[in-house]
């Protein structure tokens, strides 16, 4: 583990712990959570449940144009439609999806996504680093919902409750909009010219006063990304899996309202009303890719009281959802990915150097990578040196 990464999810967790838990009345705190509707929260629960379902559902559209190993004696390539759900279907990579958000709960930096792709790699013969891709390809649309409901509840957020509570609803709104724009819009350009993109933005940080590691890693996140668009020859499954992940996040949204309905103490109608609920479903969510303790322990609390407060949300009552919410989904998690890293057959001593060799595949695959971009722009540079020459003529 990096000894920095883990450092600095400790300071982050640690300095919002403090202003989540600063000047609160811990009776009152107390007095809000012998009050839940325990039938209401536990059906929020379920919700969450479902929401990860149709993560494992979106991943598998994601998957089906990928390509299995020839098989022994073959020569041909296996296509992988028969592949990842033919190995138990969906609830098989449901169990994967549970197991690799059981991991996050543990380890720091998203460990649990090296684990999921691990997993289907040794089932399927996939390369970890184009399991991984398809991923990163999963977090980007999942970025651009949020903002898109970010960008919507901001639309439709009542002007007197962001100017009370000290927010600039048009700021946040353009900075929303610039956001998602450039989002889409650098997906369409990623798909269409994804190696030569890969190839320039690494040029581009060469000439950059970087640190080498940080220059290295921002250099193979966007190329595993690119190697991941580039096995996708028409757009339909990025196409679908993007539904997909507003449905994901709109089910998210309903287990908000309706772990808010199981607290006896009413919330303002402002936050229960469809642009609150858009607005602190994309609030959390998006804040969680600050780097914290495994769990987000203390960045989801402090994001929880923060979007609360916006709707002058008493503070002892946000403390209450907050430390509710989050320990009821912590619950749920580990033991449901408990029970998934159980069917798995995976022992814990193959977890320790899976990302040593994930890192040593991505090593191996972007060089690859790069040579053929590098060949893709010779060839194309000697076309179109000849068509000149040919115009001369």
């Amino acid at each position: 583990m990096n000894i920095r990464r883990i450092g600095l999810g400790i300071i982050v967790s640690g300095i919002c712990l403090y202003f989540v838990v600063r000047g609160v009345e811990w009776s009152e705190v107390l007095r809000h959570l012998s009050e839940v509707n325990l039938a209401l929260f536990s059906l929020s629960m379920l919700l969450m449940l479902l929401a990860y379902f149709l993560m494992t559902w979106r991943w598998q559209h994601l998957l089906d144009p990928l390509e299995l190993p020839a098989q022994a004696g073959g020569t041909e390539p296996v296509a992988s439609k028969s592949a990842p759900a033919s190995r138990g279907g969906i609830f098989g990579l449901y169990a994967k999806v549970m197991t690799g958000y059981f991991f996050n709960a543990f380890f720091p930096a998203r460990a649990g996504d090296i684990v999921r792709a691990y997993l289907l790699g040794r089932e399927t013969g996939l390369r970890k680093t184009t399991i991984l891709a398809t991923i990163v390809i999963e977090k980007s649309f999942d970025g651009i919902a949020l903002l898109l409901m970010l960008l919507l509840s901001l639309v439709l957020l009542p002007s007197a409750t962001s100017t009370a509570s000290g927010v600039n609803p048009d700021l946040l709104a353009g900075v929303a909009g610039v956001g998602l724009v450039a989002a889409v819009a650098g997906l369409v350009l990623f798909y269409r010219y994804s190696d030569r993109i890969a190839r320039l933005v690494e040029r581009l940080f060469a000439v950059l006063p970087l640190p080498r590691r940080l220059e290295k890693l921002i250099v193979r996140l966007i190329e595993t990304f690119a190697s991941g668009m580039h096995v996708f020859k028409t757009p339909r499954p990025l196409i679908f899996a993007a539904s997909i992940s507003l449905l994901v996040w709109v089910v998210v949204a309903f287990m908000f309202v309706t772990a808010l309905l199981s607290f006896q103490s009413p919330f303002p109608p402002e936050l229960l009303a469809p642009a609150g609920i858009l607005f602190m479903t994309a609030l959390v969510n998006l804040g969680l890719l600050v780097p914290a303790l495994p769990g987000n322990v203390g960045t989801y609390e402090a994001l929880c009281v923060a979007a609360m407060a916006v709707f002058n949300v008493d503070k002892e009552l946000a403390v209450a959802f907050a430390l509710i919410f989050h320990v009821g989904q912590l619950v749920v998690t580990l033991v449901i990915g408990a029970v998934a890293f159980w069917t798995q057959n995976l022992s814990l001593s193959e977890i320790r150097p899976v990302e040593q060799r994930a890192g040593e595949e991505a090593e191996q695959s972007l060089e690859k990578i790069g040579k053929a971009a590098e060949q893709g722009l010779a060839a194309a540079r000697a076309s179109e040196a000849s068509s000149r020459q040919a115009d001369k003529r």
